[in-house]
């Protein structure tokens, strides 16, 4: 097992197989007795002894399982359990509390309340523990596998970027069979040169989106900090209007700020090339114009950025 003081290597180093296990704890002896039970089963024990240097380190570490000794000095467990959910702990991740206490029901229920998966108490049998340890990977397993093939990032309840593909060839569809105008918005939350948005504000973004746009309009991610908008019967123009819509509800807000000033990208998506002889595009390629379509609005968002700030449409990025 290593303790981590500084920076730590890539978690990609690990030997294939090997499950990485973060445990928080300041206490030897309990970090030696779960080194010498897990690491001969082929999991890879890294310590902090610190919440903080656990939330520092975990985007390097990127863990399969989270151990968190209840006895911290530095914070409760179900606090730590939320700084590690909003440093971007994936909640198919399993966290599980170690509690020395025989009985205690009220750190049991508000570890569990908090979003442990499981609470640990003394006597550790060995065996017993591996066997669990392995179950709740192979439910982290499932769970991942289930959420790529999802259209929707669990994370935030938007859609993702698959199913943000989707919507826009069925939107796509309807508005060239009913003549009406398709365009989209890309924003980022992102300005240059600050970090990217952690999960937390991803989480404010994706509530305030939600609340701010129309029925009609479909939002999504195409990046952990580009945020796609899809506005059925609207051309750039009235996408502009929401674009700016936005920025006024997250200046208003007193949890959003990464959307003020607004940095977006626009771009008309509905309207196919004339087609010869009078014969219809497939729906392929019908489908790559519409990519095509949500690119330039992302290089126009490049554009925006370059420029500070502010909207640009597709058809002036260049």
């Amino acid at each position: 097992m290593s303790e981590i003081p500084g920076p730590v290597p890539d978690a990609l180093d690990s030997p294939a197989g090997d499950a990485r296990v973060l445990l928080v704890t300041a206490h030897d002896w309990f970090a030696s007795s779960l080194q010498a039970v897990l690491e001969p089963e082929n999991f890879v024990v890294e310590r902090t002894r610190t919440a903080r240097d656990a939330v520092r380190t975990l985007p390097v570490l990127r863990p399969a399982l989270v151990v968190i000794d209840e006895e911290l000095v530095d914070i409760r467990p179900e606090d730590l359990i939320a700084s590690l959910r909003g440093a971007g702990l994936p909640p198919s991740v399993p966290v599980v509390v170690y509690s020395p206490s025989f009985w205690r029901d009220g750190t049991q229920t508000g570890v569990m309340q908090a979003g442990a998966w499981d609470v640990l108490r003394e006597p550790i049998r060995p065996h017993l523990l591996v066997g669990k340890f392995r179950r709740l990977l192979q439910i982290k397993d499932l769970i991942e596998r289930v959420e790529e093939g999802s259209l929707s990032d669990a994370a935030t309840g938007l859609l993702n970027i698959a199913g943000l593909v989707r919507l826009l060839r069925v939107l796509g569809s309807a508005a060239e069979r009913s003549g009406t105008s398709l365009s989209c918005a890309v924003v980022s939350l992102q300005a240059s040169g600050e970090p990217a948005a952690d999960l937390a504000t991803r989480r404010h973004v994706a509530a305030l989106v939600q609340g701010n746009v129309r029925r009609s309009d479909v939002c999504g991610w195409l990046s952990e900090h580009e945020l796609g908008v899809l506005a059925f019967g609207a051309n750039p123009t009235g996408t502009t209007v929401l674009v700016r819509r936005l920025e006024e509800a997250a200046r208003a807000s007193a949890c959003v700020d990464a959307l003020a000033p607004i940095r977006a990208g626009v771009a008309q998506l509905s309207g196919r090339p004339e087609e010869p002889h009078g014969e219809r595009i497939d729906d392929a390629a019908g489908e790559a114009t519409g990519l095509s379509r949500l690119a330039s609005a992302r290089q126009a968002l490049r554009s925006a950025e370059l420029a500070g700030g502010g909207i640009r449409l597709a058809d002036l990025a260049s």
